[in-house]
C-alpha cells in the first residue's frame, strides 16, 4: 500500500511538473513575443528618428545657409545705412555749423550795435559836461553876457502865447513872467523884453499896456548863459545848459555805424539846434498803474505825445478843464507827483519805412531785437483817417494763404478784413504765420503785431519766420504780456501805421493783429483807471470804435490814390466757443467775414480746424483764382451737406447707397483739407488735389491713404504738366481741353495707385 502510494505521488508530481512546464513555456513564449515586438517597434522608431534626424540636419544646414545669406544682406544694408547716416550726419553737422556761424555773426552785430549806442551815450555825456565846464570859465564871460542879451532880443521879437495861456492872461488883465538867468540881467534888457511882450500880446488881440507886463527874475548858475522865460505853463528856454542838453540827446541818438565816428560827432554838434526852445510844461499830480494826471497844459490835444523828465513818453487820453489824463508808455516806476511834463506839439507817431523790414520793434517803434539803431525814412501818426470811398476800389485780387481749407472755402482778397476767431490753442496764430510765410516771392510785405503774448512765444514765431526767409519782408511789433496796458493798446495802431506807409506807396501789405481781445482788455483797464463810465462787461461805450477805426484803415486803394492795398487779419479769442459774445460780435460786424476754428475739430485731429458752417468770406469768389473757383465752387456745399449727413450716422441709422457715398466722399474731402503747419501750398496744387477728390477719382482710396495719394498725385501731375502752375497763376479758367487733360492725368495716376 505504501509502494502504490509512493508511485501515485510520483505520477502526480510528474503530471504537475509537465503542467508547470507547459504553462511556463507558454508564458515565456508570450513574453518573448512581446519583447521581440517591442524591440521591433523600437528599431522602427529608431529608424524613423534617424531619418528625422537626417532631415533635421538637412534643414539645419539649409537654415544655416539662409542665415549666413541674411546676415550678409543685413550687414550690407547696415553698412549702406551707416554710410548714408554718416553722410546725413555730416550734412547736419555742416548745416548746424553754418547756423551757428550765422548766429555768431548776428550776436556780433548786436554786440557792436550795443557798443556803438553805449559809446554814443558816454561821448555825449562827456562832451556836454566838458563843454559846460569850459564855457563857465572867466574867458567866456563876455560871450555869456552877449548870449543873454541876444536871447532877450529874440524873445522880445518872437514872443507869442498859445490860445489857452492867452485866455488866462486876458482873464487876469495882466501878464506875469518869470525870467531865469545865470546872472542879473541888465535893466535895458528887461525893459526891451517887457515892451516886446506887450506889443506881441496886443498883436494877438489883448487890450494890455506895457505896465501890465510884470517880470520877476531868478538867478540860477546852472543855466550857464541865456535866459529861460515862463508864462503860466508856457516856457521859452534859450539857456546854454538847455542847448547842451539837446546836443547831448542828438549825439546819443545818432547812428554811429560808420567808421568815421569823429566826423559823425562833429556833424551832429554842428547841426545841433541853438534856437530858443518853446514848449508847455505841466506837473504830475497823481500816478497809479500806468496812468497819471497832469495839471496845466491847457493847449494839449487828444493823442498828443508828452515827455517826462526821465525820458519816458506819455499820450494824452483825457482832457479836463484843469488837468489832462495821460497813459504812460513804458516803465513808470520813476514817475512821481511833482515831476515836470512837457508837450511835444505832435500827436503820437512811430517810425516807418523800409529800414524796419526784418526787425522786431516795440509799440513805439523802438528796436527790441538787439539789432541796433533803425534809420527810419519817416514818421507817421498811429491814428490816421481811413481811406474814403472815392479812394477805394473793389477787392478782386487774391491774397493766397497757402491753406487749402481757407483758399478754397473762405478766400481772402487783397484789401479785405478777414477775422480769425476761436478758442485758445486752436491754431489761430498758426494760420496767420502760414499766411505770412506764403507771401514769399509774391511782392507782398507783412506786419505782425503780437499783443499781450509771452515773449518766448513771440521769439518762437520770429525764429520760424527767420528760418523760412519770411522775416526779410516782415515787421514784427511786439507788445508782450509783461508790458503796461497802454503799450498793448497802441500796438495795433502802430502796426497799421507801418503798413499804411507802404500801402500809400503803392505796395501790397498784410497786417496781422494777434490778438485784439487782449487789446480790448487793455483798453478796458485804461478806461476804468481814467474813471470813464463802464458799460457791458465793464467795457467802455466806445470799445466798438476802438476796433472800427483800426480795421477800417484796411483797403485796396484806387489807381488814382496809388493802387496799394492793406489786408487785415485780426484775431479774436473766444471763451468756450461763444462766438456771440460782446467783443467777437463787435469785430464780426466790422470785418468782411470770419474763419471760425472749432475746438472739437481741433481735438479730433482736423488741422486747421475750420468750421465750414460758421466760416464765411463776404468777398467770396471775387478774390479767388478763376481755376480754383472753377474746381472748388461746389466744395463748400458738399462739405456742408456732409456735416449734416454725418450727424445722422451717430444714431446708427441704415443709409441708402447715395447717402453713404456722400458721406464717404466727405470723409475723404475732410482728410484732404488737413494740412501740416508751415507747409503752405501753391494754388495749382490746391486746385489739382481738390479736383481729384471732388470728382470722385479718390473714392476707392482708403481715407488713411489720402495724404499719400495727394503727394503722389501732385508729383505725377507737376512732372507731366509743369506749365499748369503758370496757367493757374495767370488767373484764367481752364478750358475744356485743359480740363480733359487734367482728368486724364488724374485718372491714370488713380488707376496705378495702390
Amino acid at each position: 500500500m505504501s509502494g502504490w502510494s509512493i508511485f501515485a505521488a510520483l505520477i502526480n508530481f510528474a503530471i504537475l511538473a509537465v503542467g508547470l512546464y507547459l504553462f511556463g513555456k507558454k508564458i515565456v513564449i508570450k513574453k518573448y513575443k512581446d519583447r521581440r515586438e517591442k524591440i521591433a517597434r523600437g528599431l522602427e522608431d529608431s529608424q524613423a528618428a534617424a531619418e528625422k534626424a537626417a532631415g533635421l540636419e538637412d534643414r539645419l544646414a539649409e537654415a544655416r545657409e539662409q542665415g549666413e545669406a541674411q546676415r550678409a544682406s543685413i550687414l550690407a544694408e547696415a553698412q549702406a545705412a551707416a554710410g548714408k547716416s554718416s553722410l546725413k550726419a555730416q550734412r547736419e553737422k555742416e548745416t548746424a555749423l553754418a547756423g551757428a556761424q550765422a548766429e555768431v555773426r548776428r550776436e556780433t552785430e548786436v554786440l557792436r550795435a550795443h557798443l556803438r549806442q553805449e559809446l554814443n551815450r558816454q561821448t555825449a555825456g562827456r562832451l556836454a559836461k566838458a563843454a559846460g565846464e569850459l564855457l563857465a570859465g572867466e574867458e567866456y564871460a563876455q560871450a555869456r553876457k552877449a548870449l543873454t542879451t541876444d536871447c532877450v532880443k529874440q524873445l522880445a521879437a518872437s514872443f507869442g502865447l498859445p490860445p489857452g495861456e492867452l485866455a488866462r492872461v486876458e482873464a487876469a488883465g495882466e501878464a506875469d513872467l518869470v525870467l531865469t538867468a545865470a546872472e542879473e540881467p541888465d535893466i535895458e534888457d528887461l525893459v526891451c523884453l517887457a515892451q516886446g511882450v506887450g506889443a506881441a500880446l496886443r498883436a494877438q488881440g489883448l487890450d494890455i499896456r506895457d505896465g501890465d507886463v510884470h517880470i520877476r527874475t531868478r538867478i540860477n548858475q546852472s543855466v550857464l548863459a541865456g535866459v529861460r522865460l515862463r508864462v503860466g505853463d508856457t516856457v521859452y528856454d534859450g539857456t546854454l545848459s538847455h542847448m547842451l542838453e539837446r546836443a547831448e540827446a542828438s549825439i546819443a541818438g545818432a547812428d554811429a555805424a560808420g567808421e568815421d565816428f569823429i566826423g559823425i560827432l562833429q556833424e551832429t554838434v554842428a547841426q545841433a539846434d541853438r534856437s530858443i526852445d518853446y514848449f508847455q510844461a505841466g506837473k504830475v499830480t497823481r500816478v497809479s498803474d500806468g496812468i497819471c494826471r497832469v495839471s496845466g497844459l491847457p493847449d494839449a490835444v487828444a493823442g498828443e505825445m508828452l515827455e517826462f523828465g526821465n525820458g519816458l513818453a506819455g499820450m494824452v487820453m483825457d482832457l479836463e478843464p484843469d488837468n489832462v489824463g495821460v497813459v504812460l508808455l513804458g516803465e513808470y516806476e520813476g514817475v512821481q507827483e511833482g515831476n515836470l511834463v512837457r508837450r511835444t506839439g505832435r500827436v503820437m507817431d512811430v517810425p516807418v519805412g523800409e529800414a524796419l523790414l526784418g526787425r522786431v520793434v516795440d509799440a513805439m517803434g523802438r528796436p527790441v531785437d538787439g539789432g541796433g539803431f533803425i534809420a527810419a525814412a519817416d514818421r507817421r501818426p498811429i491814428e490816421c483817417p481811413a481811406p474814403g470811398v472815392v479812394d477805394r476800389q473793389p477787392v478782386s485780387v487774391p491774397m493766397q494763404t497757402g491753406i487749402k481749407a481757407i483758399d478754397a472755402l473762405v478766400p481772402i482778397g487783397r484789401g479785405q478784413r478777414e477775422l480769425i476767431i476761436g478758442d485758445r490753442q486752436t491754431g489761430k496764430t498758426a494760420i496767420a504765420v502760414d499766411a505770412i510765410i506764403n507771401q514769399k516771392g509774391k511782392n507782398m510785405l507783412c506786419v505782425y503785431a503780437a499783443i499781450g503774448q509771452k515773449e518766448s512765444t513771440v521769439a518762437g514765431v520770429v525764429e520760424k519766420l527767420r528760418e523760412t526767409g519770411a522775416l526779410e519782408y516782415t515787421i514784427v511789433v511786439c507788445a508782450s504780456a509783461s508790458e503796461p496796458a497802454p503799450m498793448l493798446y497802441i500796438a495795433p495802431y502802430t502796426a497799421a501805421s507801418m503798413a499804411e506807409y507802404f500801402m500809400y506807396k503803392g505796395r501790397d501789405v498784410l497786417v496781422v493783429y494777434d490778438d485784439l481781445s487782449k487789446q480790448a482788455v487793455a483798453y478796458r483797464e485804461i478806461s476804468l483807471l481814467l474813471h470813464r463810465p463802464p458799460g457791458r462787461e465793464a467795457y467802455p461805450g466806445d470799445v466798438f470804435y476802438l476796433h472800427s477805426r483800426l480795421l477800417e484803415r484796411a483797403a485796396r486803394l484806387s489807381e488814382a490814390a496809388g493802387g496799394g492795398s492793406m489786408t487785415a487779419l485780426p484775431i479774436i479769442e473766444t471763451q468756450a466757443g461763444d462766438i456771440s459774445a460782446y467783443i467777437p460780435t463787435n469785430v464780426i460786424s466790422i470785418t468782411d467775414g470770419q474763419i471760425f476754428l472749432e475746438t472739437g475739430l481741433f481735438n479730433a485731429g482736423v488741422r486747421p480746424a475750420v468750421n465750414v458752417g460758421l466760416s464765411v468770406s463776404r468777398v467770396g469768389g471775387a478774390a479767388q483764382p478763376a481755376a480754383v473757383k472753377q474746381v472748388a465752387g461746389r466744395l463748400r456745399m458738399e462739405m456742408a451737406q456732409y456735416r449734416e449727413l454725418a450727424a445722422f450716422t451717430q444714431f446708427g441709422m441704415e443709409l441708402d447707397k447715395a447717402t453713404q457715398a456722400s458721406i464717404d466722399r466727405g470723409d475723404r474731402l475732410t482728410e484732404l483739407l488737413k494740412q501740416p503747419q508751415y507747409r503752405p501750398m501753391d494754388a495749382a496744387d490746391q486746385m489739382t488735389a481738390l479736383f481729384a477728390v471732388s470728382e470722385g477719382y479718390a473714392d476707392r482710396v482708403e481715407v488713411k491713404d489720402i495724404a499719400r495719394y495727394e503727394s503722389g498725385l501732385l508729383l505725377a501731375v507737376n512732372h507731366a504738366w509743369p506749365e499748369l502752375r503758370q496757367r493757374v497763376a495767370a488767373g484764367g479758367k481752364l478750358n475744356a481741353e485743359e480740363l480733359e487733360r487734367l482728368r486724364s492725368l488724374i485718372g491714370a495716376f488713380s488707376e496705378s495707385f495702390t
